[in-house]
Formats: C-alpha cells, structure tokens, sequence
C-alpha cells in the first residue's frame, strides 16, 4: 500500500522552491496534532535588566534567574528543553551572542533536565550549521555535552492546530513539538516589517522555510501571535549586549547597551526590551513606539501576556 512520506516531500518542495506555494495546501499539511500546552499568562509578571558594563555574562544571567525565584517551577528532571538562539544569519553580529546561550545552558544543566537541545532554522538562503560553526554554538554544545540541531536537516515537521486568528495550523519541526521547556534567546533588533524582533518573533526559527513565507504572505504580526498561541516561551533570555537599532534584522546600527533582559512572560520580556530599544534609539515617546508593534499588542489582547508597561514589575540591577 503506497503511503506518503511527508519528510521527503518537504525536502523536496523546499529545493525546488516551491515550499510556500504548498504550504498554502490543505493536503500537503499531514496529520494535523493538537497543542501539548495551554495558553499560560502569568497574573503579576516580573522583567529584570540586569546591566554589567564589564560583561560578566554568566553572572548576569545567574542574578536574573535569581530575581525571577529560580527556574525549578519551569524545568523538571523529566523536562525536555528546547533552547532557540537566533543563530539566522551567517552576519554573526545579526545573531545571539554565543556567551549568553552558554551561561543559560550552564544553569539549566543544574536543574538536571532529560535533554537540552539548542536548535534553530535560519532565516531563507541562509545555513543553519555554517551559522552555528561561525558563532561557535558547536563548540559550546560538545562541551556541555547537550544536543545541537540544525532544523532544516532534520527534516521531521508536524502540523499542529493553534488558538490563533489567522493560522488555524502552523507546520513546525518535531523537536519544537516535543520540547516540555522553551527558552527563546533572542537578540534584541530592529526588523523591517516587524518593527522588532525579540522573543515571540525568534519562535519562526521553529518553522520550516514553507511557513516563514507563507507569515509573510499572511499577516506577518498576527501569524507571530497565532504561532506563539501555542509555542510561547517559557522563559525569555534577550540578549541585549550590543543592540542593533534603526533597521534590521542585519546590518543595522550596533549600539553597546551591556544589558540581558529575561522574564517568565514573554510578552512582557518583548515589550520592556523594545522600550529600551526605543529609547538607545533617543525615540521621542518610546510608550508610543511600542504600541505601533502590533504582534506585541496583539499578544496581550489574545491573553499571551503583559504588554501594557504599567502592569510590568521592572526590576533593574548593575553589576
């Protein structure tokens, strides 16, 4: 009996360029599975900047977990946990400083989880592992000894239904589906079409290249939320060293601001990140600014999290 291999399928339309196209088929979608985890918003959401002009990141990252009561609530010793870099581009002051995602790794190791898998699809035109190579990710992981995955080789994708408004069903790589724990570690920039990327925005690197066209076809903003619906961080690590303000998400301005911005709600990590952002920029009303990103409005109006600066306990400390 003849049975359609959807792995090699997609390898396929993804070479021959017309993985886009397809994604707009509901034939070619497969199996459609159910979300593993509900929408989860926390009630009181707490940001910490934690700012160290001699870049003492490991320090940093550990002080801001501390903050945050520790991260035994998250991670258990069963837990699989998906850590998601942006390591998109092969311009490696475009991606995740390698340092940040090593201090995190390191902390979360001592919570004695199953499995830790850093793991990323780059940007379209873009080599996952020669990105990872040049940042030195793979030296980071044989160290560690955790898992490092370039999800385009891996070529296993799911379709999962989400609690969206636009996306009924978002196609993503299985090991993103599997993970209990995500841990977005995304570089705080500007974006040309989405006004920022941080931590709801980095969660497209869990996509096949098929779906990050057919977002921007879409609704790019509201295809940000309708994925994080069900594939929202658990915790938000930005990686706000040097930022990159203007224009993005390459080759955008690099202005040093020494800062890691972590937080349980990612909405709310998103939103204090882009006020900072704003402000480096010497933005005129940065609260306004803000409002104009509207997959980060979007995301508190569907219940994803905390937008609204006012209801956000910052807490800042300088080490």
């Amino acid at each position: 009996m003849f049975k359609f291999n959807y792995s090699k399928f997609n390898r396929v339309v993804t070479l021959t360029g017309l993985d886009t196209i397809v994604g707009f088929l509901p034939f070619f979608r497969g199996k459609v599975l159910k979300p593993r985890k509900s929408i989860r918003k926390i009630a009181k959401p707490k940001v910490v900047i934690v700012k160290s002009p001699r870049r003492d990141i490991e320090l940093m990252v550990r002080r801001a977990f501390n903050i945050l009561d520790g991260l035994s609530d998250i991670i258990g010793s069963d837990s699989t946990i998906l850590i998601k870099p942006n390591v998109g581009f092969s311009y490696v002051e475009a991606n995740t400083n390698p340092k940040v995602v090593e201090a995190v790794v390191k902390v979360v190791k001592e919570y004695n989880p199953r499995r830790i898998i850093i793991a990323e699809s780059a940007v379209r035109g873009s080599d996952t592992s020669y990105n990872f190579e040049i940042t030195g990710l793979y030296n980071i992981a044989r160290k560690y000894n955790v898992d490092i995955v370039d999800l385009k080789r891996s070529g296993d994708i799911v379709t999962v239904e989400t609690y969206g408004l636009k996306l009924k069903t978002v196609k993503v790589y299985r090991l993103a589906y599997e993970a209990d724990v995500i841990i977005s570690i995304p570089k705080l920039k500007r974006h040309v079409e989405a006004g920022v990327t941080i931590s709801l925005k980095n969660m497209m690197g869990i996509l096949p290249d098929s779906e990050k066209g057919r977002f921007h076809i879409l609704d790019l903003h509201q295809c940000i939320v309708d994925l994080n619906t069900v594939f929202k961080p658990d915790i938000a690590v930005v990686d706000a060293l040097d930022v990159m303000a203007f224009t993005g998400p390459s080759h955008g301005e690099m202005i040093k601001a020494n800062m890691i911005i972590v937080s349980k709600d990612a909405v709310a990590a998103d939103a204090i990140a882009a006020l900072e952002l704003f402000k480096l920029e010497g933005v005129k009303d940065p609260v306004r600014e803000l409002y104009s990103v509207k997959h980060i409005v979007q995301a508190e109006k569907m219940g994803l999290g905390t937008a609204n600066p006012e209801k956000i306990n910052v807490i800042r400390e300088v080490i």
